[in-house]
């Protein structure tokens, strides 16, 4: 159960941006990286580490569209 809503809220992370709650999270955590880059630290919160222990899961069974390519990584993306 824990890793489906640890999913859901990386899949609306990933897709949405405008919302307050990504926005901190963005700012806090992820700064100029992406999800995929990101890697937890031991001063992170529990939910932010609960999210980076689904994050490998999620990216398993996630495919995202490329559209332009701008936000590909060539060698990182899968």
């Amino acid at each position: 159960k824990n890793k489906c809503l640890m999913s859901k809220w990386l899949y609306r992370l990933s897709v949405e941006n405008d919302g307050m709650w990504a926005q901190i999270l963005h700012n806090k955590y992820l700064q100029s990286k992406t999800l995929a880059q990101f890697t937890a630290r031991p001063t992170d919160s529990p939910f932010w580490k609960g999210l980076m222990r689904t994050k490998d899961l999620f990216f398993r069974r996630t495919k995202f569209l490329v559209g332009n390519g701008m936000t590909t990584r060539f060698w990182e993306d899968t």
